[in-house]
């Protein structure tokens, strides 16, 4: 096979050991302004793999071509999803940042509305994942760099059309009802 796939519509895509990566044109998630250090409108997306002969289903590539398809709309979800959550309201996340609102901002600038967290957020990466526990089927998460959790960076859930959870990158899980 080699270490190399080739999406018709996706591009050309690198067998890192864990994935099939590379940097797609995504420029609406440059809305997220924090600590910015990559080139403007690229994004790593990497679908999850056992190993080079384990390329991504049908169901996945449509995945990701929805995620790209709706990134404006996806970039307001995320900011709303995590605003309600930091909040108390909507569906809980189970993070520490559920419903404080004062601790997450304490040592950022105010925040006033879901608009602000584009200045403390920035994504880094999307992933195409086979599955999670408790949800059928694919789904993508959302990596972010984040100022209000440096240590751990903050990933969201989303089949493209719905946030489905957050939480700490790459251990993310869906919201708890």
């Amino acid at each position: 096979m080699g270490n190399t796939w080739k999406h018709p519509q996706l591009g050309k895509f690198e067998y890192d050991g864990m994935a099939w990566v590379r940097d797609v044109d995504a420029p609406a998630f440059d809305a997220f302004a924090y600590d910015v250090e990559t080139p403007a409108g690229k994004y790593e997306m990497a679908f999850e793999a056992d190993d080079e002969n384990d390329l991504p289903s049908t169901a996945r590539v449509a995945l990701s071509s929805q995620i790209l398809a709706e990134q404006k709309l996806l970039v307001t979800k995320v900011i709303e999803a995590l605003w309600e959550d930091f909040n108390g309201r909507g569906p809980a996340s189970g993070m520490w940042w559920h419903g404080a609102i004062e601790e997450v901002g304490e040592d950022m600038p105010p925040l006033n509305g879901p608009a602000d967290l584009l200045k403390v957020m920035r994504l880094s990466q999307i992933a195409i994942r086979k599955q999670i526990h408790g949800y059928e089927g694919p789904v993508v998460e959302m990596s972010f760099a984040a100022a209000f959790e440096k240590e751990h960076g903050v990933g969201i859930l989303t089949d493209g059309k719905t946030i489905l959870g957050m939480g700490y990158q790459s251990s993310v899980s869906l919201f708890k009802d």
